[in-house]
């Protein structure tokens, strides 16, 4: 197994950001998030505006990924929103290394597995990514990547 740092290259992370539009994930993380049951728009509208959208964050976005990380991973959320959340938290500016360490920190609070399954979530995550920037144009877009990000890991 690799290091989770070399998992992912720079130029392929640049690639990613260059494709990254907050307000574009924004839309489509809320659409996915409500569209299921369009009643819940409400409250994903109160989390865009209070977490997502430009107002003023009390937390900056990168802090906001790092707390969502730890919730996710530490709580045994579904793979997808953890997956989601590396592929948000990078777009942000979190380092790799410093997600392998919240998926850590979390494990020691919750329990061996949770590393195990963080680990194992962090890792198909970064093939997912590596292979969007590598096929470049609309694959690195949030419309087209966030998407296929939730597809893989319902499974």
């Amino acid at each position: 197994m690799s290091d989770f740092k070399t998992q992912l290259t720079e130029a392929q992370l640049a690639t990613l950001r260059g494709g990254y539009s907050r307000t574009v994930m924004d839309a489509v993380a809320t659409q996915i998030v409500s569209g299921p049951y369009p009643p819940s728009a409400g409250l994903t509208a109160f989390a865009g505006d209070r977490f997502y959208n430009d107002a003023p964050p009390t937390l900056s976005p990168a802090n906001r990924e790092r707390c969502l990380l730890a919730l996710f991973v530490g709580g045994r959320r579904p793979t997808f929103a953890v997956a989601v959340h590396i592929y948000w938290a990078l777009m942000e500016g979190v380092a790799v290394d410093e997600i392998a360490e919240i998926i850590l920190l979390a494990t020691l609070y919750s329990g061996l597995d949770v590393l195990t399954d963080g680990n194992r979530t962090l890792t198909l995550t970064l093939t997912v990514l590596g292979q969007a920037a590598d096929a470049g144009g609309d694959a690195v877009k949030p419309g087209t990547l966030l998407p296929q990000i939730v597809a893989k890991f319902r499974t």
